[in-house]
């Protein structure tokens, strides 16, 4: 009697609570050849990138929904000749393509994907996110990071080109040999 008891307090309890966040992780480990890029497209959900201290490049996205839905979002990675492409996809007919030809939908789904990224020496780092902010530090090669909701931070030995719609962009390079001019694009709605 006291075990049934016990029990229904526990389930009682249990579904008083209100709904918690339900997580997954996923990670990647590569060694990329230096001069190769690695790619982040992110849809909702912040990229954080730091300096790798060997030469694996190592990336962990972070998968969390407050409606339950995070194992409808797939993280994909794609490698190809110039690095690899990683991407977070919400519907089952989006593709992880390099370069700026992803396609994605959230579908109405709020699982939210922050990506931790480590970057050896040599290796290009192309991070977008739609909501959320990208931060790239102490990196050695070139940067390109863009958000559109979210702000975007570099700093890194190499060039920096940055772009937010809705954000505050702060970038520090260490080389002043681009051609053509850097893009800091930042829009005022």
């Amino acid at each position: 009697m006291l075990k049934n008891t016990m029990a229904a307090v526990a389930l009682t309890v249990i579904s008083a609570l209100p709904a918690l966040a339900q997580d997954d992780t996923w990670t990647w480990r590569k060694t990329l050849p230096a001069g190769q890029t690695i790619e982040i497209r992110g849809v909702i959900g912040d990229i954080t990138a730091s300096a790798a201290a060997g030469d694996v490049v190592e990336v962990v996205a972070h998968k969390t929904s407050r409606d339950g839905a995070v194992s409808e979002v797939r993280i994909e990675a794609v490698e190809r000749a110039g690095g690899v492409t990683i991407c977070a996809l919400y519907d089952p007919d989006d593709e992880c393509l390099s370069d700026e030809h992803s396609r994605s939908n959230n579908r109405h789904n709020d699982t939210k994907v922050d990506f931790e990224v480590r970057v050896p020496r040599g290796i290009v780092l192309d991070a977008q996110t739609i909501i959320g902010r990208v931060e790239a530090s102490g990196l050695s090669a070139d940067v390109r990071a863009s958000s559109v909701t979210g702000n975007v931070h570099i700093s890194t030995a190499g060039l920096a080109e940055a772009s937010s719609v809705s954000g505050s962009i702060t970038a520090r390079m260490g080389r002043a040999d681009w051609k053509p001019s850097p893009s800091f694009i930042y829009y005022l709605l």
